[in-house]
């Protein structure tokens, strides 16, 4: 039968009988069609990619030495590592450089100087999520009479790039269907084309690699669709592979043992005793053996607890902030390109835990920062604002801004002068182009990602017109996007309004599992966001957390919901609320939440997640 009991690919209508997560997909326009549609992997060959194979096929016959030089970023990190790790299994003479991220995403002269002051013997530069547009860097390599060769992933600008080989789905003449793939995910591309040409032997190691190109393309936010799909799906499965649970040592009092991360081996994870059956690279080992030692890691600190944990949303909203902290604060970058290449397992631990210890300062700093911006003077808001942060702090807090605003948001530096020149970072909805918005404008420009860019304006009397440019392109853009509607798929409650209540727990379990089964969620494969009406009479509201810090709410029909660091802000609010609906018959309060499976103790329950309060307590 078909998922939805569709004729000819045509939904149910809403008069029909369906079930919630029938409902859930009509709302959303998955048709069994379009499901599998996105579920295909298959995609053409990027161009050049067979040059740049035999490019490295070169490199590696006359033992070249070749230096990689990746991005900062978590997809850079991503990259490098693969390529560090593939390439050395694949036999190559292989170096990484550690970029600066004070230097900007683009490959620099500087750090050409620095790759030759090092290893001297280079004679191959493969850069990896960076280098399409670094016309200066590309110009110092080859004046050293080394081969070039661009990985990214980044849109390529004219004049083009003057690499000897670049591959990139981004390219000005690049016909690859699908260009929303990270920069890991395109030198895996090239690796794994090198291995099936050259070394089809080691096809199972190289797809290994697949983790860091799956992680790559999580903290980009890349579309979670197509070729995609399946990537993220095996880095999750390749990372729980090196996930060893914390063994059970530790006496407590009622006469059994509590797990104890710190005796946690990683060497005992089915992946590295799989890798360590059969020689291979030190260099590829200790990228896997890192990885473990990052969950160890995150399992001390709180942060993994069972398997179920290690999927999309642990790579982007605990990994990948970690990993990008370093550059959003001004701490070494080190640490993070340690953790998978250092050579002792109390090195790789110490540095995962710099990289965690340094995402906690970069949290504390967005709460103050933000503050700062809503609370200053700030004479171009909505649009624009004004940081005395540190620079890599931007493009957080024009996310920031941007979801308080709905609409896109540029943060940058506070000029002295009219003639200053002025950098920052912007941030929009999935329904607006920065870089295509400004590209027109001759003092203004925008570099990256078209939701997520760096913003560059020539003089700060032109910010006057990055303003105009930003509210005259909203506006237009927002014709093209509907406000009907709730702010869910689907409205559970008591109210009239709403598709079913939640008194169903088993139907609501159903929903879930169901909707579970089509993971990975991400960018451009959003996970159904619902609006529940919660009923205050009955309503229990506690405290939770080591610090207090989050909110419990637990319905009369049992169903809990967590509201993450608002108990500060909301408890006082909502406990008043509950009180007074004792007395006086008051409505709902209504709240934009994920539905979740959760498992404890092996009994597995459904709990919401609160995004945003939508209706305020009176």
């Amino acid at each position: 039968m078909s998922m939805l009991h569709a004729v000819d690919d045509h939904l149910l209508t809403d008069d029909e009988d369906t079930d919630l997560f029938e409902l859930l997909c009509q709302r959303r326009g998955w048709s069994d069609r379009y499901l599998k549609e996105i579920e295909s992997a298959e995609h053409d060959e990027l161009l050049d990619l067979a040059e740049m194979v035999e490019a490295l096929a070169d490199a590696r016959a006359k033992d070249k030495k070749i230096t990689i030089a990746p991005d900062f970023d978590m997809d850079g990190i991503s990259s490098g590592v693969l390529g560090y790790a593939g390439l050395s299994e694949l036999g190559f003479d292989v170096e990484l450089h550690l970029p600066d991220y004070r230097r900007g995403h683009e490959l620099a002269p500087e750090d050409v100087a620095e790759i030759h002051a090092k290893w001297p013997d280079t004679r191959v530069l493969l850069t990896c999520d960076g280098g399409v547009n670094s016309h200066r860097g590309i110009a110092a390599a080859r004046a050293l009479g080394w081969t070039t060769l661009v990985t990214d992933h980044h849109e390529e600008l004219a004049p083009g790039s003057t690499a000897d080989v670049t591959v990139n789905p981004c390219r000005i003449d690049e016909t690859y269907a699908h260009t929303g793939i990270c920069g890991a995910h395109v030198l895996y591309q090239v690796i794994d084309a090198y291995a099936r040409v050259h070394r089809p032997e080691k096809l199972w190691e190289i797809h290994l690699l697949r983790l860091f190109a799956g992680l790559g393309t999580v903290s980009d936010v890349m579309p979670v669709l197509y070729e995609n799909r399946q990537l993220v799906r095996d880095a999750i499965s390749i990372a729980r592979l090196l996930r060893v649970p914390a063994p059970k040592t530790i006496p407590n009092p009622w006469g059994g043992f509590d797990s104890d991360p710190d005796a946690i081996d990683v060497e005992q994870s089915i992946l590295m005793q799989l890798l360590r059956a059969e020689p291979h690279h030190p260099v590829f080992l200790r990228a896997f053996e890192g990885f473990a030692t990052v969950l160890k890691a995150f399992v001390q600190v709180g942060k993994v607890r069972d398997v179920d944990d290690l999927d999309e949303g642990f790579f982007g909203f605990y990994l990948a902030p970690a990993m990008n902290s370093p550059r959003r604060t001004g701490a070494p970058l080190e640490p993070c390109f340690e953790v998978f290449t250092a050579a002792g397992a109390d090195v790789k631990l110490r540095a995962a835990h710099q990289v965690i210890d340094t995402n906690q300062l970069r949290r504390r700093l967005v709460i103050e920062h933000t503050e700062e911006l809503t609370a200053g003077e700030q004479p171009l808001a909505p649009w624009v604002y004004f940081s005395d942060a540190y620079p890599g702090m931007y493009g957080l807090l024009a996310n920031r801004m941007m979801e308080l605003n709905g609409h896109p948001v540029v943060v940058v530096n506070r000029p002295v002068d009219a003639d200053d020149f002025v950098s920052g970072s912007g941030r929009a909805p999935g329904w607006f182009d920065i870089i295509t918005s400004l590209e027109p404008h001759e003092d203004l420009s925008a570099i990256g990602h078209q939701q997520a860019c760096g913003v560059r304006v020539a003089k700060a009397e032109k910010l006057g017109d990055l303003v105009a440019v930003l509210q005259e392109a909203t506006q237009v853009a927002l014709l093209a996007v509907s406000t009907d509607g709730t702010s869910g798929d689907l409205v559970l409650g008591p109210d009239a309004d709403c598709d079913a209540g939640l008194e169903d727990l088993q139907a609501l379990f159903e929903l879930v599992r169901r909707t579970e089964g089509l993971k990975p969620f991400g960018q451009g494969f959003a996970a159904p966001v619902v609006e529940i009406a919660i009923e205050p009479l009955g309503l229990r509201v506690d405290r939770i957390g080591s610090e207090s810090q989050h909110l419990r709410l637990v319905t009369r029909s049992g169903l809990s919901c967590l509201w993450w660091n608002v108990a500060e802000e909301k408890f006082d609010m909502l406990r008043g609320f509950v009180q007074r609906a004792s007395r006086t018959e008051l409505g709902t309060l209504r709240f934009t939440a994920t539905l979740q499976l959760n498992t404890f103790r092996g009994d597995t329950r459904v709990q919401a997640v609160i995004n945003e309060q939508i209706t305020a307590a009176a």
